[in-house]
């Protein structure tokens, strides 16, 4: 965590004579801003490939050394890079999270951070008015330069935080050995089916979502070597009969990360497209912010409650247990039940097609 305090500095918080509000707000900002610019600049790539002093470092990345030295102390601070005599280095949290050359590297999603944080900016006209404030990208012109570079940050971002912590899905959805067929729906940057596909080597994963989306998920197919056995079909979800398309032909249906960006009638008719595209005694496997679960830690809940604001203000909605549950049967699938992940922030939910 970038605000390591020490034993007193905890001391001093818990019995509030430290001003804490002060760690969240600018100190932590500050400090995201900073992991943001040198994952932008690509200080922690360039490292990787060995130790430097900050005169090699700003000539490798064209910085004015006397102005990169105070990024880069802020930095060693914060846990990200160590300093030994003159020459800097990644920390083991920075080799493993934030090297482009590791298989779970979240800076794309680091990268993309600042358009989150653009959207709380907006939480103040949301409380006034009740009303969602802006849109998702995806309803943006996706002709126009700037919502190219968004869309692409966002897939990419998107793409790197499934690769890095869904593995812990993929080891807990106990796909049948005969399954054959998994349908992706609205999976856009194909991170999780890639995943299913490296575990499981007799499926063939089916992406569905629009054409960026689509875009995002052929690259991530191409990275991880897996273009035969990834489809990719152009539709919007929401709007298309894709049913006619694959009729009860698929194994295992992923629904993630979709439910909390739609209404309740709109999330039951997608689910019920879903669970037409299945075979009898199909899985569909659900993942998403779940408001009502019961959370293990402090993290958990604040992901799961920043989520629920987040979606107010751009006119999503994050769902209880019990509306996933009830929308799932109406829908013909049974055997509905929540897992509860090591990953604080989301719910996993399986449910079967009844034969």
């Amino acid at each position: 965590m970038p605000l390591r305090l020490s034993l007193l500095e905890y001391m001093l918080s818990r019995l509030n004579i430290l001003p804490t509000p002060l760690l969240d707000a600018p100190l932590a900002s500050g400090i995201s801003r900073v992991l943001v610019t040198a994952c932008e600049l690509g200080v922690f790539d360039t490292l990787g490939r060995g130790k430097l002093s900050t005169p090699a470092l700003a000539e490798k990345l064209q910085c004015k050394p006397e102005k990169l030295q105070l990024l880069l102390q802020l930095l060693v601070t914060a846990g990200y890079l160590r300093q030994r005599k003159a020459y800097y280095s990644n920390t083991r949290v920075t080799r493993r999270w934030l090297m482009s050359s590791s298989p779970v590297s979240l800076a794309p999603y680091i990268v993309h951070s600042p358009d989150i944080v653009g959207i709380w900016e907006h939480i103040p006209e949301v409380l006034f008015t009740g009303k969602p404030a802006i849109c998702m990208p995806y309803e943006a012109d996706a002709s126009k330069p700037e919502t190219q570079k968004l869309l692409a940050r966002h897939y990419a971002g998107l793409a790197s935080l499934a690769l890095a912590l869904g593995g812990e899905i993929v080891r807990r959805v106990h796909v049948p050995a005969k399954a054959t067929q998994l349908l992706d729906v609205g999976g856009s940057h194909a991170g999780y089916s890639a995943l299913f596909c490296q575990k499981y080597p007799r499926l063939h994963a089916t992406i569905m979502d629009i054409q960026p989306g689509i875009e995002a998920g052929q690259s991530t197919a191409r990275l991880m070597k897996l273009e035969d056995r990834m489809s990719f079909i152009c539709t919007d979800v929401v709007h298309d009969e894709f049913t006619s398309v694959c009729p009860a032909s698929f194994d295992i249906a992923l629904y993630f990360h979709i439910a909390h960006l739609l209404q309740p009638e709109i999330n039951q008719a997608v689910l019920r497209k879903v669970a037409q595209t299945l075979k009898p005694g199909g899985m569909l496997v659900f993942v998403d912010q779940i408001t009502d679960q019961p959370h293990r830690s402090r993290l958990a809940t604040l992901m799961v409650q920043f989520m629920a604001l987040t979606m107010a203000t751009i006119g999503g909605i994050c769902y209880p247990f019990s509306t996933v549950k009830t929308w799932l049967e109406q829908v013909g699938m049974g055997e509905v039940r929540q897992h509860h992940l090591v990953m604080p922030g989301a719910t996993l939910i399986t449910a079967i097609k009844k034969r």
